[in-house]
């Protein structure tokens, strides 16, 4: 009796519950969230829609990109239904950068013209929230040095990013799919509120943007962060939709610290807030 009652959970869990075949792999195992694994020849889920970036293989990039950020917006649930591994993080990285980089190029370049037509070099002319706080002239080259790494910040949002969150899935119950799978997630997931804080770097740096508009721009791209995490990370490791949630806890966070830290470089004022008076910057009064 205890040979039978211990070797029956092995059965289960090496061969598909569908076909009864062995898995060849990890890579042919399909989890599902209240019954048996299946193998990747039986995983038919009608619900499940697979991305325009990982299935139209030859078609425009562009176009290819486009449609992927429309589907993750409109059907998030049904795009991570099927992870495809070994997963392309090359692919899924160059998609990101294909929709952060374009608006940064700009900022970057209205920057360059800004500084190019200035009458001359001079002190600091832009006052910050931690300017007053780590000091007016490394909290102005700290801000310059962020917005050029910009390019070496998405490989690192990716991949820290997901560590947190497979960590995480790991902590609390087990993650049912690799790390890659994870990354996979989060870099997706966060795709849209990264186009959103592309249009608000370049509306800070170009126009002056208000901090009030900043801090409703930040805050939608985080609640979408949030939303799409949570869908993303539950969908792909096949749990509930309130694990997701609190393990996308932790990428948000991140997410949103390097976020809002880079605003206040920007800004003077807290939003909603009075300008305080700032002596450092005493030859460029705030008006």
């Amino acid at each position: 009796m205890q040979a039978r009652g211990g070797s029956a959970p092995a059965t289960l869990a090496a061969t598909c519950a569908r076909c009864g075949q062995a898995f060849s792999g990890p890579d042919d195992r399909r989890a599902q969230l209240r019954a048996p694994d299946l193998c990747r020849a039986c995983h038919l889920d009608p619900r499940a829609r697979s991305l325009p970036l990982e299935s139209d293989i030859g078609k425009s990039w562009l176009l290819r990109c486009g449609k992927t950020l429309l589907q993750l917006i409109v059907s998030p649930s049904a795009s991570f239904r099927v992870v495809e591994e070994p997963v392309s993080h090359a692919r899924v990285l160059a998609f990101l950068a294909t929709l952060r980089l374009p608006t940064w190029l700009f900022a970057l370049g209205w920057a360059g013209i800004s500084w190019l037509t200035a009458d001359g070099v001079g002190p600091l002319k832009r006052p910050s929230v931690i300017g007053e706080l780590l000091g007016a002239q490394f909290a102005d080259v700290l801000r310059l040095w962020l917005l050029l790494l910009v390019p070496l910040g998405l490989p690192m949002l990716y991949f820290f990013g997901g560590i947190l969150a497979h960590s995480a899935m790991a902590l609390t119950g087990g993650a049912r799919r690799s790390i890659g799978a994870t990354m996979r997630a989060v870099g997706l997931a966060l795709a849209p509120s990264l186009l959103l804080v592309g249009i608000a770097d370049l509306l800070v740096v170009g126009l002056g943007l208000e901090p009030e508009v900043w801090f409703v721009l930040i805050s939608l791209a985080v609640m979408i962060a949030v939303v799409l995490l949570a869908v993303a990370l539950a969908r792909t490791h096949s749990t509930t939709l309130v694990r997701g949630l609190l393990v996308a806890a932790l990428p948000v966070v991140f997410f949103a610290s390097v976020t809002v830290g880079r605003g206040l470089l920007e800004f003077y004022r807290l939003p909603f807030m009075p300008a305080p008076p700032i002596d450092s910057y005493a030859p460029f009064p705030i008006e």
